[in-house]
């Protein structure tokens, strides 16, 4: 099958209509969200290290298992 140029139709987007609702959010960036996420979890976890040798250097015993 041969197409020829002549015969090819150009694509013209759709224009949004005249009043129409604002645009959706732009899409987050997924690598932004993940290194956040891995910053709470690491804070959370040196906090909970922290609490743990504090604890044991008082003599008590606290469980960071969860």
């Amino acid at each position: 099958m041969q197409v020829s140029a002549a015969s090819v139709a150009s694509y013209t987007p759709p224009r949004p209509a005249a009043g129409s609702a604002p645009s959706p959010a732009p899409a987050a960036d997924l690598t932004q969200l993940a290194v956040a996420q891995t910053n709470v979890k690491m804070a959370a976890a040196a906090g909970a290290a922290l609490g743990q040798v504090t604890a044991e250097l008082s003599g008590a015993l606290v469980d960071i298992s969860a």
